[in-house]
């Protein structure tokens, strides 16, 4: 179980994807309606994709996730 992980919010987010070229870990993925997302299992919670977002689409949620 992980206690932290990134979601993106799409009314936010206009898919520029300055997230996806700094996720080390080539966790944010873009699903077949161009739509961009973050893959928890390939997320290590840098934030690195967060702190890349200019209009702050990307917000960090706690709790217990599967």
């Amino acid at each position: 179980m992980k206690l932290t992980r990134y979601d993106i919010d799409q009314s936010i987010c206009r898919r520029c994807g300055s997230c996806q070229r700094v996720c080390p870990r080539g966790a944010v993925l873009e699903t077949d309606d161009r739509s961009l997302v973050i893959d928890p299992k390939r997320c290590d919670r840098c934030g690195r994709c967060r702190d890349a977002c200019k209009l702050r689409a990307i917000a960090k949620r706690t709790g217990l996730f599967a």
